[in-house]
């Protein structure tokens, strides 16, 4: 484990994403009041938080996230390949660097937003995370056969997005016990119990608030960004413990 990756491990990454994700809210829910009107607040929410816009705060900080996990699975994979060879557990670390590694493209639109290499061409349009369509990239004609199947697929991928990574970091770890036949299954590395409670109290919170009071789905977005860093935290921690043990045993 190299110092870098030792340094992050050893913080408290559940309690840091609490609080700056509760701190992220307490701030949007001032702006909503008048008496605590401030112009700098106002501006740094509705122009850095929540916006589309892949200069702001939020977009910025969910790209470095994607990349940060998507080293830190590679780190996992790497070591796992070295101690065991090329296994299920190595599967499942390749799949979520590579899960990172696309979300990661998909939040810089595939590095147009750096290079901004289709400016000209008007059959490659912005594809993040947020509000990717894909049926301008499987119908490339406006009245394509598949395009009224697809027209509406880009509203419905966020949502499955994180739905999918609900699946695999709360569900399956929650009932793993008890479909242990399944060799895939039992080899997943899974998140702490800390973090799926947060993930599914977080959850409920953001639908609370998204729906009943205000549109805060980009906090969301990069939360999810920063739950992927938790998960490869959590996992990397349960590593070294489990290696410490092992070294007392042996």
């Amino acid at each position: 484990m190299t110092p870098t990756v030792r340094f992050i491990v050893n913080l408290d990454h559940i309690k840091i994403i609490i609080a700056f994700i509760v701190l992220i809210y307490v701030a949007c829910v001032l702006d909503q009041y008048e008496w605590v009107s401030n112009q700098y607040l106002n501006t740094f929410i509705h122009t850095e938080m929540l916006t589309n816009d892949e200069s702001s705060f939020f977009e910025i900080l969910s790209a470095v996230a994607w990349v940060i996990a998507t080293y830190l699975f590679f780190n996992l994979l790497r070591k796992q390949v070295k101690l065991e060879g090329l296994g299920k557990k190595a599967y499942w670390f390749a799949f979520y660097m590579l899960l990172s590694f696309f979300a990661f493209g998909e939040e810089i639109s595939w590095g147009d937003h750096l290079f901004d290499y289709s400016h000209d061409l008007e059959i490659i349009k912005e594809t993040n995370l947020h509000n990717i369509n894909l049926s301008n990239l499987l119908s490339l004609e406006k009245d394509g056969v598949m395009d009224a199947y697809l027209k509406n697929l880009g509203n419905l991928l966020t949502p499955l997005f994180y739905l999918v990574l609900a699946f695999f970091w709360v569900f399956l770890p929650a009932i793993k016990r008890w479909i242990s036949g399944f060799s895939i299954i039992n080899a997943m590395p899974s998140p702490s119990t800390g973090f799926m409670l947060f993930f599914v109290v977080h959850a409920i919170m953001f639908i609370f608030i998204d729906y009943a009071l205000f549109n805060v789905g980009q906090v969301f977005e990069m939360f999810i960004s920063l739950a992927t860093i938790a998960v490869a935290l959590d996992i990397l921690k349960a590593n070294a413990q489990a290696q410490a043990i092992e070294r007392e045993n042996s």
